[in-house]
């Protein structure tokens, strides 16, 4: 070998472990960034925690709800709902085992939203203790279940007759 076959050999073995040490970086790089986020998703995860209380154990717990982030459930009292129609922000009461608490919302209710139904309030228990909601949620009445067909509508073959169609 001579002297300059020496030197392009030299040179190619010290790019090749100059490239081989900028991925070996970047993987360390990588793994590092994916354990930081995971880590940061799981202690923001615990700090935000929601508790989830009927409406009766939530009166029970008295003022250690307060300045909390809780998810209510209950019944809206009836003649409780205060607030003008077409305007945001209602103010109502939701009920359980004979306790309640009063809910304000300051977006649009639900067009399901009404007296008598129970709802799902989440939000801040504020030092009225008052729950200022961010998201209310009406249960589904059992209504929009579906019922069971009473007959086969005529304009569409049952699947024998479709078979037989196709023969």
């Amino acid at each position: 070998m001579t002297q300059e076959n020496t030197t392009q050999h030299a040179e190619a073995l010290e790019e090749l472990n100059a490239e081989e040490r900028g991925l070996g970086i970047g993987w360390v790089v990588a793994i590092l960034l994916a354990v930081g986020m995971v880590g940061y998703m799981l202690f923001d995860g615990f700090k935000s925690e929601t508790y989830f209380f009927e409406v009766d154990k939530a009166v029970s717990e008295g003022s250690a709800l307060i300045g909390k982030e809780v998810r209510l459930k209950g019944v809206v009292e009836p003649g409780s709902v205060e607030g003008k129609d077409g305007v945001l922000g209602k103010r109502f009461r939701i009920a359980e085992k004979g306790k309640s608490i009063q809910v304000y919302y300051d977006k649009a209710l639900p067009d399901t939203f009404q007296e008598g139904m129970e709802v799902v309030a989440q939000g801040t228990v504020d030092g009225d203790y008052v729950l200022q909601a961010n998201e209310v949620v009406v249960k589904c009445p059992s209504r929009y279940e579906g019922a069971p067909p009473t007959s086969h509508p005529k304009d569409i073959p049952r699947g024998d007759e479709q078979a037989s169609l196709q023969k």
